[in-house]
């Protein structure tokens, strides 16, 4: 397949590749440690161009996924390689404003939803945490789990009350805006730990919501949003957190 093909599937299409190699990850199909397959292979395998698939490779070497060995190849890092060290990267800029800029907003988006969200809509974030219950431990459906996880904050905002409000957390958490951002994140719940411990907080955020209590709703949304920080940028502080010891 040629360049200008994939170009006109898709203006992002590395980043579906990566998406795809990510799953595989978790899925156990390229372990920690192993070599992946050339970009050859990988091309024909997933009907690329191999631009497209080294596109790919360098995204998730940005995220930390993969380590390039020149000379020798591709190899899987763990899930929790984090991002922290690609200082001054285009890459490291973005997701560390992106979580920065949703620290200071959603906590309040969530106290203003706990006194004016309204039961449809209720019903509705509690319907996709239960879709997301019953996939959190299938790895060939992380990218559900993270689409359901990304419209969980994105359709709370919408039930704040504030438009304005709604629209910038919606743009925040938006895949098609913040691309690379949904690679970051993907990479970061590639364990069932970290993906159980997303849906636990979750489930503490619309319970306060619920209940209408604002104070704890803010608080439970600063809790998950610090364990989200550092998980991509802290994972070896973010164990006891994902946990519930923190």
């Amino acid at each position: 397949m040629s360049d200008q093909s994939d170009q006109q599937r898709a203006p992002r299409l590395y980043l579906s590749v990566a998406q795809e190699l990510l799953t595989a990850m978790a899925a156990g199909e390229y372990v920690l440690g192993v070599r992946m397959p050339g970009d050859r292979e990988l091309a024909a395998r997933l009907g690329v161009s191999r631009t497209t698939v080294r596109e790919a490779i360098l995204a998730l070497e940005l995220i930390g996924a993969v380590e390039v060995r020149h000379g020798d190849g591709t190899y899987v890092r763990g899930p929790h390689a984090g991002v922290a060290a690609i200082e001054g990267s285009a890459l490291d800029v973005a997701p560390r404003e992106l979580i920065e800029s949703r620290r200071a907003l959603e906590p309040v988006v969530a106290s203003f939803a706990a006194t004016r969200i309204d039961t449809d809509r209720l019903r509705g974030l509690t319907r996709d945490l239960d879709e997301a219950t019953e996939i959190v431990a299938e790895p060939s459906r992380i990218p559900r789990f993270m689409e359901l996880g990304l419209r969980f904050h994105s359709d709370l905002a919408l039930g704040c009350g504030n438009s304005l409000l709604a629209g910038i957390v919606g743009q925040l958490v938006d895949a098609e805006t913040h691309p690379l951002w949904l690679l970051v994140n993907q990479h970061a719940v590639s364990s069932l730990q970290a993906r159980e411990g997303q849906l636990r907080q979750h489930r503490d955020v619309l319970g306060a919501i619920a209940s209408g209590d604002a104070a704890r709703a803010a608080q439970a949304m600063t809790a998950h949003l610090a364990s989200v920080d550092a998980v991509i940028f802290n994972p070896a502080a973010s164990d006891a957190a994902l946990r519930g010891d923190a």
